[in-house]
């Protein structure tokens, strides 16, 4: 016997002749007749055995881990489309590992028929090193920032925002969380569309604040994601930004959720069965029926989100809104819309994108499994090219009807994006959800009484009235107004009031600190020579000429002009500080410097 020298598909002749011999053998034995020998003589020879497929093997592995082990079952992936799935998957490993990010994995459903077409947990040249194994479908992952959108569309639902309401993007602290964007910059003020659509994190925040991370917790848990096991408070504000987990199988059926209820809001079925997961890839013939836990998340949980709300955020996540650097979108042949939404987890871990239109979502996840960061681990570099590959492969799509059923047009202030106040000077009038009728109308604008020449504010105590022109402004408080300009050049802030026709402005209106932040607790920072440094503290008044004067603790510390900055290095415990302008006005913050611990 010589196994490894002669084997199927290797050395035909030599086994040939081997297997020939054998026969003649058991013919001259009398163990066959004749006839038996000359057929299977004539038989051909096996051919190379050739390698299992594994194309579904993570599925398939589900399947066992789920009971069904033995049975036959009849499955709804599609195998055109799940083969596409990995060999873009493959392809785009090729290049993500020589970066050291080594686990993909992807999900491809139809909205319509609620299956799943292309279910691929990993990718296959992974290998046990680097836990190929693992189905990352089904792995918690922190978020990121997939978890944006619907928020919006939570905010939209309730009447609290309009489609384009300014949100304040300045900096925030809430005790040791201080949430940045991640271009580390600030807008002052951007409107909510596009605070989605630039996947904002400061907005965001405050969109949570706004909403309520208490009640945002349970939206999410009725929508079908399982992942959130802990209290609420557990994760707070943090929630926004990839502070819980959730699971590409979660986060990828509730987008497909969203994407029919958009399409069903005609129908009588509108919202009954829109959030029901989609089964598992295992038809219900031959036992093959999937856990409960799965086919019914969501099941039961009625009016989840609107149409109207839904097609407001979709629109926001269209390419055609992306800024200049997210370009992923540009790798995308085809001319079909797509709603998409990328995430990043904090430590570059974690990099997401699930792409929406009415008949397919396409979810991909980039990664360690072991939770191995990696620079340019981020969802617009690594998982969006995977996703457009993706899309590039399935049939063309369509786009979503506006819901006009449950629009109405408004009056909308164009600079603030509220519902216009009387004082309003630019005015568009548009769709927006009809319980955005309860909005408030623009708290920005007022009128402004100038002189003839339109250089200083002036009231009727030294300018008769026939005199003064009157103007509706477009104002941000200071704090806002202080970055907002920075990236608004027209943005204009009232002129100063004429000398000698100042009136007492208001402590809010006049002057806001930038930084601290009311009650903040903060350590000096360390400089590199070991020795305790400063604290910069920031402030801005509406008259930028106006003289501010500083006191800490009492103590007088000078005056600022124009740029109201001052560095402290104030001792340790609690301290009160107190600015005061030219006119009176008066800014109190009160602070706590913590002391370091002995190490």
């Amino acid at each position: 016997n010589q196994p490894a020298m002669l084997y199927p598909g290797k050395s035909v002749d030599p086994l040939k002749s081997k297997r020939d011999r054998l026969l003649q053998k058991l013919f001259e034995e009398g163990r066959m007749d004749n006839t038996d020998l000359e057929l299977a003589l004539s038989e051909p020879l096996p051919r190379k055995p050739q390698d299992l497929p594994q194309l579904a093997s993570h599925f398939t592995n589900f399947l066992i881990s789920s009971g069904q082990e033995g049975k036959q079952v009849r499955s709804s992936l599609d195998i055109h489309v799940q083969r596409d799935v990995v060999n873009i998957l493959d392809a785009h490993h090729q290049l993500l590992k020589t970066e050291g990010i080594h686990n993909a994995s992807a999900i491809v459903l139809d909205v319509q028929r609620n299956e799943v077409l292309a279910y691929t947990g990993n990718v296959i040249g992974a290998g046990a090193e680097h836990q190929g194994f693992v189905d990352v479908i089904q792995a918690p992952r922190s978020t990121g920032s997939l978890l944006k959108p619907i928020l919006y569309v939570s905010l939209l639902d309730e009447g609290q925002i309009l489609p384009k309401t300014l949100i304040p993007d300045v900096p925030m602290f809430f005790g040791d969380f201080a949430p940045q964007n991640f271009s580390r910059t600030y807008d002052g003020a951007v409107h909510a569309d596009m605070a989605i659509a630039r996947s904002l994190n400061i907005p965001a925040v405050e969109m949570l604040k706004m909403y309520g991370y208490p009640k945002f917790h349970q939206k999410l848990r009725d929508m079908g994601m399982t992942t959130m096991n802990r209290p609420a408070g557990h994760y707070g504000l943090s929630l926004i930004l990839g502070g819980s987990e959730g699971t590409l199988w979660d986060l990828t059926n509730m987008y497909a959720g969203m994407s029919r209820t958009l399409s069903h809001f005609n129908q009588e079925r509108y919202r009954e069965e829109d959030f029901e997961f989609a089964d598992l890839p295992i038809s219900k013939a031959d036992g093959g029926i999937p856990p409960d836990s799965y086919r019914d998340r969501g099941k039961d949980i009625p009016n989840h989100l609107s149409a109207a709300s839904i097609w407001f955020a979709f629109e926001a996540m269209l390419e055609v809104y992306r800024p200049n650097e997210d370009a992923a979108w540009k790798l995308y042949s085809s001319a079909s819309k797509i709603a998409w939404k990328t995430g990043t987890s904090f430590g570059y871990r974690d990099g997401w994108a699930i792409g929406i239109t009415p008949e397919y979502v396409v979810g991909v996840w980039v990664g360690n499994a072991d939770g191995e960061g990696r620079p340019g681990l981020t969802g617009i570099k690594a998982a969006a090219p995977i996703m457009f590959d993706i899309f590039d492969r399935l049939p063309e799509t369509t786009w979503f009807n506006m819901p006009r059923a449950e629009m109405v047009t408004a009056a909308v202030d164009r600079e603030s994006g509220y519902l216009a106040s009387p004082y309003s000077s630019q005015i568009d009038t548009v769709f927006i959800p009809k319980v955005g009728l309860r909005t408030a109308a623009s708290p920005f604008h007022s009128l402004v009484h100038l002189d003839a020449s339109q250089k200083f504010q002036v009231n009727a105590g030294c300018v008769p009235l026939s005199e003064m022109v009157t103007k509706s402004w477009f104002e941000l408080p200071p704090k806002l107004a202080y970055y907002y300009k920075m990236k608004n050049p027209t943005y204009a802030e009232p002129p100063p009031f004429m000398p000698g026709c100042e009136t007492q402005l208001t402590q809010l209106k006049a002057m806001e600190m930038i930084y601290p932040e009311p009650n903040a607790s903060f350590y000096l920072p360390v400089e590199q020579d070991g020795q305790l440094g400063k604290i910069v503290f920031e402030a801005t008044h509406q008259n930028r000429s106006t003289k501010v004067h500083w006191h800490l603790d009492g103590e007088y510390l000078g005056y600022t002009q124009n740029e109201h900055v001052m560095s402290l290095q104030p001792n340790n415990g609690n301290h009160r500080l107190v600015l005061v302008d030219d006119l009176g006005n008066e800014l109190e913050r009160r602070f706590e410097v913590l002391k370091k611990s002995d190490e």
